[in-house]
C-alpha cells in the first residue's frame, strides 16, 4: 500500500487516498454525470464530496459531465503545461483497447477545461464536458477520467490493457465509471443553437424558445453548460402545446463577459411531420434602456435526417 499525494480520484464514496484501491473500479464517484441539466455554480460538487451524481444520460441529446478529485499534496496543483484533465469515452467491449477510445475535448465555453486544488482541497473542472451519446444496444458506455499530478505517471498506455480494473485501481489519477444511457425511444434532434456571448456588462436575459410548424405532441428543451448565471440557463423538456406557433423560456442573471454554446433538443412523437418546422433561440434583455431588445437570435430549419 502507498499514499497517493496528488489530486486523488476515487472508485468509491469514503475512499482515502491509498493505492491500490481496494473493491470494484467501475463506478467513480467522481465522474459527474447530470444528464441534460447544467448546474449554475460547480462549486456544490466540492461542498457535496460525500454525494455521488449518477444521472442517466440521455441518447442524442447533449449532456454535462464533471471531473473532481481532492488534492492530498501541501501544494497547490494547477494544470498548466500538459497537466490538464482529460475524459474519454468508450464502448464497454473496447475499454481494453485505448487506442479506439473517443476523447471528449470541447466545452461549452470554447475554452480549455481546467481542475486547480489547493491543499488539501478539492477540485472541480470549471465547466463541463458535453457529450452526445448515440443509441446503444448489447452493449453499454465507459468514461475514463485522467487528471495528472506532478511527481506521478497517469498517462494512459497506446497499446492492449489487459486487466483494465488492476491498472485504474493502482493510478489515483485515473478514474473509470460505467454509464448508463436511455436510448431514444423516437426521433430525437439535438444540436448547438448558438454561441452566446454576455458583452461587458451584467444584465437580466429572456432567453426562449420560438417554434414555428413544430407539432403539438413534440417535446423541446434548451441549456447552455457554462456554469456562472442565476439560475443556470436551463429550459427543461417542455411540451409544445399551440400550434402554429409556440414559446417557452426564462430569466436569467448573466454576468459580463459570459459565454457558452447554447444546445436545444426536440423529441418527435411517431407519425408526427416537422417537414415545415423551425425553431428560433432568443436571448432579450427584459430591463432597463435595451428592455425587449434582442440580444442574440438564431432560427433553425429542422431536418429529421
Amino acid at each position: 500500500m502507498s499514499n497517493y499525494n496528488g489530486i486523488f480520484l476515487r472508485s468509491a464514496l469514503g475512499q482515502g487516498n491509498e493505492l491500490p484501491r481496494k473493491g470494484p473500479q467501475n463506478m467513480s464517484p467522481d465522474i459527474l454525470l447530470l444528464g441534460i441539466a447544467p448546474v449554475a455554480d460547480p462549486a456544490i460538487f466540492a461542498q457535496h464530496y460525500d454525494q455521488a451524481f449518477n444521472k442517466p444520460l440521455l441518447a442524442a441529446q447533449a449532456n454535462y459531465i464533471y471531473l473532481r478529485g481532492k488534492n492530498y499534496s501541501n501544494q497547490p496543483i494547477n494544470d498548466e503545461g500538459d497537466t490538464r484533465p482529460r475524459l474519454f469515452w468508450t464502448k464497454a467491449s473496447l475499454l481494453m483497447w485505448p487506442q479506439t477510445w473517443t476523447e471528449l475535448i470541447a466545452g461549452p465555453s470554447g475554452q480549455a477545461l481546467s481542475l486547480k486544488a489547493g491543499p488539501g482541497s478539492v477540485g472541480v473542472t470549471n465547466q463541463p464536458y458535453v457529450w452526445t451519446p448515440q443509441n446503444i444496444s448489447n452493449d453499454h458506455y465507459c468514461l475514463i477520467a485522467v487528471v495528472p499530478s506532478p511527481g506521478y505517471d497517469n498517462r494512459i498506455p497506446d497499446n492492449q490493457i489487459s486487466d483494465f480494473p488492476a491498472f485504474v485501481a493502482t493510478h489515483g489519477g485515473i478514474a473509470w465509471t460505467d454509464v448508463t444511457v436511455e436510448n431514444a425511444k423516437t426521433l430525437t434532434i439535438s444540436g448547438k443553437a448558438m454561441f452566446f456571448e454576455m458583452g461587458d456588462e451584467s444584465a437580466d436575459i429572456q432567453f426562449t424558445i420560438v417554434c414555428t410548424n413544430v407539432p403539438v405532441g413534440c417535446t423541446v428543451s434548451f441549456s447552455a453548460g457554462t456554469p456562472g448565471t442565476n439560475p443556470a440557463i436551463y429550459l427543461p423538456p417542455t411540451p409544445v402545446t399551440a400550434f402554429p406557433n409556440f414559446s417557452a423560456g426564462l430569466t436569467c442573471s448573466v454576468p459580463a463577459g459570459y459565454v457558452s454554446d447554447i444546445y436545444y433538443n426536440l423529441v418527435v412523437p411517431q407519425g408526427l411531420d416537422i417537414s415545415n418546422a423551425r425553431i428560433n433561440i432568443m436571448a432579450a434583455y427584459t430591463t432597463g434602456a435595451n428592455a425587449s431588445q434582442v440580444l442574440a437570435s438564431n432560427e433553425l430549419k429542422l431536418q429529421s435526417e
